[in-house]
């Protein structure tokens, strides 16, 4: 059955309303957690599928009081001594969600957002080399032209917190949609390296320290003089696998809940990659055998870490 979006709010009669005339076609993840859901659907206007992530936006210090001012309407749920709790519905204008669209929306897009299992998977050196980078190698550029368009400064210009234009050892850096930018303690930003031959971690060497350590730097300096975050209060760190394979550094509060994005395995802290590559050589993440969790609707799983999945290079000769 296919239910149709609406919302109650004035702005949703303009023409950049993300939900008017949007179908949902099934909801694909709703997370109690994050008060997040991701569902699957098209504009009627528009061919192909898209997929919208909503979320709740937090509460600010700076709003609370408005907040119990607007007299929200409240319904007792339950007393028991000295304590009770409450349902309540703010004003309108208290309770704004956000909304991130994805169009054309691939099938990547809808399995990533869709609720799967997790598994924790062993990549050794070898099967990397087999069966993961030629995955890696044959995903088309169109999949990150989104990041060039950054790098080339043909999007999100007025987003930029810092850049460093060296070609080598430089970045630029920019909130994570994530991050409203209105509280310090929900801080999270995204490096992008100005290099272009780097995928992942898996292609760190020592000669890349420099470039490591110029991130940490002037990324720490620059979060610390724009919003009185210091570097002591900034995880930073680097996925695997990344969501994108262009080298990518995330910087966030230490009291930011990331969830799995920050469990073991999948983040590798900013400051010990640096020390594994002085201290152990050029060649540590290369010859590591690494462990993490992967989505069982993850293309590589399927084609890298079950008993039927065989190299790309035999499936294409098929």
């Amino acid at each position: 059955m296919v239910t149709r979006l609406s919302a109650t709010q004035p702005e949703c009669a303009q023409a950049a309303d993300p939900f008017k005339g949007f179908e949902i076609e099934r909801v694909l993840s709703d997370s109690d957690r994050t008060k997040s859901m991701a569902v699957l659907g098209r504009w009627s206007a528009k061919p192909e599928k898209a997929v919208l992530l909503l979320s709740r936006k937090p509460f600010h210090q700076s709003g609370v009081q408005a907040m119990l001012d607007s007299s929200p309407k409240s319904e007792l749920q339950f007393r028991n001594d000295i304590y009770a709790k409450y349902t309540s519905t703010l004003a309108p204008d208290q309770g704004a969600i956000t909304v991130d669209t994805i169009y054309p929306a691939s099938e990547k897009h809808i399995r990533k957002h869709t609720t799967q299992k997790f598994l924790m998977v062993t990549e050794t050196p070898a099967l990397y080399c087999e069966k993961v980078l030629p995955l890696i190698q044959a995903i088309p550029q169109s999949q990150i032209k989104w990041v060039h368009n950054i790098l080339d400064k043909k999007a999100e210009t007025d987003r930029l917190l810092f850049e460093d234009p060296d070609p080598e050892q430089g970045f630029m850096m920019h909130p994570d949609l994530k991050w409203d930018q209105k509280q310090k303690e929900g801080l999270y930003c995204i490096v992008l390296c100005n290099r272009r031959d780097l995928k992942s971690l898996r292609d760190l060497t020592a000669d890349h320290v420099t470039m490591l350590k110029n991130i940490k730097q002037k990324a720490c300096k620059a979060i610390e003089g724009k919003y009185g975050v210091t570097a002591q209060q900034i995880r930073a760190y680097i996925h695997y696998h990344p969501s994108y394979y262009h080298l990518h550094v995330h910087f966030m509060h230490i009291n930011v809940d990331a969830g799995a994005g920050m469990v073991a395995g999948k983040a590798h802290l900013l400051d010990d990659v640096i020390d594994n590559l002085e201290t152990c050589g050029s060649h540590y993440y290369s010859r590591r055998t690494l462990h993490f969790t992967l989505g069982t609707n993850d293309q590589l799983y399927q084609q890298c870490f079950t008993d039927s999945a065989e190299p790309p290079s035999k499936r294409q000769r098929q």
